[in-house]
């Protein structure tokens, strides 16, 4: 039995959606009924900045724009 070197494409972009929209959503909207709508929103732009970064550092970093 192999045992695959790279994570799927699919399996990172999913990961990604969870953490940074489902998670931190979540959690938003937990600490903002329970009174801490500071809290919530720092972890839901946490959770939506941390998406952006990770999505540079896994697809976005590598790409080259030079005009040909």
């Amino acid at each position: 039995m192999e045992t695959p070197d790279r994570v799927p494409e699919w399996a990172k972009a999913l990961s990604i959606l969870v953490v940074a929209v489902v998670l931190a959503g979540v959690t938003d909207f937990l600490l903002s009924q329970a009174g801490y709508d500071g809290l919530g929103m720092l972890v839901w732009a946490a959770g939506y900045g941390g998406g952006v970064i990770v999505v540079w550092a896994v697809w976005l970093r590598g790409l080259e724009f030079d005009p040909e």
